[in-house]
């Protein structure tokens, strides 16, 4: 019997039950016996790129998007042929930005296959945006729209938003790239080799995102993601979170949404340019001295990638599919969410596939976490003065990083 070790990534047993189920059918009908081994958000990095590094330990691999290109770069991953990539449907099968990221910049081989997508959405409160005189229709559309929105809440006595303001808060970056390209920014150049957050068009971007932050009430400061999660949906302390699209339907889950405002939550895209995330599924380049294992990694990558399964994981887990006729078949919370995914799956981009993206993310989680708290303690200096002094010192150091 072939034997295959997957690591799929969890912080807790129960985020990869589901996986661990599909697997198990998995080997019932192809008589291949899978080790499932969970890994740590905290330790999978450090454990895939000793992988990678090492050339053992591993034949199938759960791994974020932006991680597959530095994975490829090291030669570690076998890449996958037109024929393997036609049975799962081709390209168009897949959400445009998630398959953005299966390729190295400068190389055609297509080495990972998309397996869920990961984005952010506003959710807000009907009844307080009313009481504020807020149409929310209009109310997120544009950041300047956002801004006077959180202007209007904040006039009526009603905290504007809760958001996540600790160090190392990871996600930052990817909430921060929708404003920076809504006006045609970007923080790294498509190719990775030159940072541009300092441009003029991402400066704008930057300027109106950090505004924000003075809307935070200062007893929201200093709270996790966890913690803002809590105040909006739990407490309803709040009128408006940015959270991931699933955040909804994981807090009615957990009875965690009173039912006196359950109703009073409506769900808008985040201005400017989505960003969109997620999972992939590598084979490594070690499987290839196996033809049996290698075709069982294949095997397994296409079943864990399948419409039927990817429908089944977010029925279970909420986790978004990264095939779009997945779509078909799933309902979403809460009212309004269709439309609003359906808008950022067409509109939405990954972070550029460079091969030092790690790197560089880790560095814009520190930059945009100096930027946001300085713009909290300074409060009689303007938003525009520190975002540009900011930008400018952190381009000459990241400029050193990349070489340029």
């Amino acid at each position: 019997m072939t034997e295959l070790n997957l690591s799929a990534i969890g912080d807790i047993a129960e985020d990869i039950e589901e996986i661990v189920r599909l697997v198990k059918e998995f080997q019932a009908d192809n008589n291949v016996k899978v080790n499932v081994t969970r890994l740590s958000w905290e330790r999978a990095w450090q454990t895939l790129l000793m992988t990678a590094m090492e050339g053992k330990g591993g034949d199938v691999s759960q791994v974020g998007s932006t991680w597959a290109p530095t994975l490829a770069a090291l030669d570690s991953l076998r890449w996958f042929s037109e024929a393997e990539i036609r049975a799962l449907g081709g390209p168009l099968a897949f959400v445009p930005a998630a398959w953005q990221t299966v390729r190295v910049e400068g190389r055609s081989e297509v080495w990972a296959i998309p397996w869920s997508v990961y984005t952010f959405v506003i959710f807000y409160r009907r009844d307080l945006l009313k009481k504020a005189g807020v149409d929310e229709t209009t109310a997120f559309a544009t950041p300047e729209s956002m801004r006077e929105t959180f202007q209007a809440l904040q006039a009526a006595g009603i905290a504007p938003w809760a958001f996540p303001t600790t160090a190392h808060y990871l996600d930052l970056p990817h909430i921060a790239s929708s404003w920076v390209r809504a006006y045609g920014g970007d923080f790294i150049s498509a190719d990775g080799k030159r940072v541009i957050f300092n441009s003029p068009h991402a400066r704008q971007g930057l300027v109106e995102f950090f505004s924000l932050y003075r809307f935070l009430p200062a007893r929201f400061r200093g709270l996790t993601y966890e913690a803002c999660l809590d105040e909006f949906f739990n407490k309803g302390n709040t009128a408006v979170m940015i959270a991931g699209a699933e955040s909804y339907s994981d807090a009615l889950e957990d009875d965690g949404i009173p039912e006196e405002f359950r109703d009073q939550i409506g769900v808008a895209a985040i201005p400017g340019v989505p960003w969109i995330g997620g999972d992939h599924l590598v084979a490594w380049k070690t499987v290839r001295t196996d033809p049996d294992k290698e075709r069982a990694a294949v095997a397994l990558i296409e079943s864990l990638a399948s419409v039927e399964n990817q429908v089944r994981l977010y029925r279970e887990n909420t986790i978004l599919p990264a095939r779009l006729d997945a779509y078909t078949d799933l309902e979403f919370q809460p009212e309004g969410m269709r439309l609003v995914l359906e808008k950022i799956l067409q509109e939405g981009r990954p972070h550029p596939p460079a091969r030092l993206w790690r790197r560089i993310e880790s560095m814009l989680v520190d930059m945009l976490f100096d930027i946001a708290r300085s713009v909290m303690d300074f409060q009689k200096q303007e938003p525009v003065e520190i975002v540009e002094t900011k930008l400018a010192d952190y381009e000459r150091r990241l400029s050193l990083v990349l070489g340029g």
